[in-house]
């Protein structure tokens, strides 16, 4: 009788985990959208479906609810894919959360935006809407299924981040051909000083200095060359 009750209770410590592990797989499973749930989406102000390499693309998703539930939207997330394989992912785009309530018979729209860096070509589109009922039990619905063509921004002469990025690489290689430049090629150079030589021209200014109407007493004394000639001078004058 012992061993019939130990077995028993060994038997329900072994199935309580798979109990537990049963629960918790059945709160995380997300059941396909129902059919009174209507999902559809478009690019915003992009007729031909063009993803743009480095820009922010938009989608706006319209959550239809025909049937009785209240609905929440909880996470948008989107995959590229190969368009001849769709099970070869080549990225998966990132997912945000949402809080959007939608009401029995109403809709709403919300925009998913996301960004791509691939090759120019044409690749599968995924965009996946998750929600919940009022049960919190979860679902999933395509917001998005088709073909997108993969282009590269057009490049304008006009475009300031370009402009920009030319001035850098400009002001950049300037100033590594300066310093070359002044390295092998420049230096101080040494300049030449002016000499001004000044010429004493004193002795010539008083040779030529008029000074025979002064009288004789107010006369410096000058040398006997000058003197001479002073005389010289005076007895011209007088015959």
């Amino acid at each position: 009788m012992k061993n019939i009750l130990s077995l028993f209770f060994l038997a329900v410590l072994l199935f309580i985990p798979l109990l537990a592990l049963g629960a918790e797989s059945e709160d995380n499973q997300v059941y396909h959208a129902p059919n009174t749930v209507e999902i559809t989406g478009e690019f915003t102000d992009n007729p031909f479906s063009q993803i743009v390499n480095g820009q922010k693309n938009s989608v706006k998703l319209t959550f239809d609810n025909k049937g009785e539930s209240n609905y929440t939207i909880d996470l948008i997330a989107g995959e590229l894919f190969n368009k001849d394989n769709p099970s070869e992912i080549y990225r998966n785009l990132t997912a945000y959360r949402y809080s959007v309530a939608v009401p029995s018979m109403d809709h709403v729209d919300v925009i998913y935006n996301f960004y791509a860096e691939f090759p120019p070509q044409e690749l599968g589109l995924h965009i996946y809407v998750f929600f919940a009922d009022e049960n919190a039990k979860k679902f999933r619905g395509v917001g998005y299924n088709g073909t997108v063509t993969i282009v590269d921004p057009e490049v304008s002469i006009f475009d300031f981040q370009l402009i920009f990025m030319y001035l850098i690489l400009i002001g950049f290689f300037g100033g590594i051909g300066y310093l070359i430049f002044q390295a092998f090629f420049g230096g101080t150079k040494t300049k030449k000083k002016r000499i001004v030589k000044v010429e004493d021209n004193a002795t010539e200014s008083s040779d030529k200095l008029d000074d025979s109407w002064l009288p004789e007493q107010h006369l410096r004394p000058q040398s006997t060359r000058s003197s001479a000639r002073i005389r010289k001078k005076n007895e011209t004058k007088k015959e």
